[in-house]
């Protein structure tokens, strides 16, 4: 079998699991049939490129996410070794930890403010949520005229598509894992 028919085979299988889809859901969605699907998956049949549009379109994927191949990575970090962006003031430290990627729908960063500082976050375009984890210090972010206090351990989840504001309250550095996750 040729070596892109394998990866499409390889990868649909594995977008439609992930997404918990069955055949004939995943049909629905797409407009082929269960039985081609079923022979895509299985690799017996080649897709032609009407079909792989179809399936990309229906699943709402970029086309080539079907033909690459997928390469197991792993990889160990330090949360401050990336580069790092900071405001005027070098008070917030922000740093890309996976920065965004096309073919995943997050991207995740490391978040430091110094005490009594103040952060503005804009508010993000489309239907993106926001997550914070913070893991040291405690943060107060406010949310259309609503405050709410994380400390160390807890996390807050939120729509980012309005104005947000981040304080670190206390005596010591509030330091949080972002999380940025857009929806299809």
């Amino acid at each position: 079998m040729e070596q892109s028919v394998k990866e499409v085979s390889k990868n649909l299988k594995e977008i439609r699991e992930k997404r918990g889809l069955s055949l004939d859901q995943l049909s629905e969605l797409t407009g082929v049939s269960k039985s081609m699907l079923r022979q895509i998956e299985t690799g017996k049949s080649s897709p032609t490129i009407a079909t792989i549009c179809k399936i990309s379109n229906g699943l709402r994927l970029s086309f080539t996410a079907l033909l690459r191949k997928r390469e197991f990575q792993v990889e160990v970090k330090q949360f401050r070794g990336g580069p790092l962006l900071t405001d005027d003031s070098k008070t917030c430290r922000l740093f890309p930890l996976v920065p965004f990627d096309p073919h995943q729908s997050f991207e995740t960063y490391y978040f430091e403010l110094d005490p009594d500082t103040v952060s503005s976050g804009e508010p993000h375009q489309g239907d993106i949520y926001e997550y914070v984890f913070v893991i040291k210090g405690t943060l107060e972010v406010s949310i259309e005229g609503k405050t709410f206090k994380i400390n160390e351990n807890e996390f807050l989840k939120f729509e980012a598509n309005q104005p947000h504001v981040y304080k670190c309250i206390g005596k010591k550095m509030a330091a949080a894992i972002m999380q940025l996750s857009y929806l299809a």
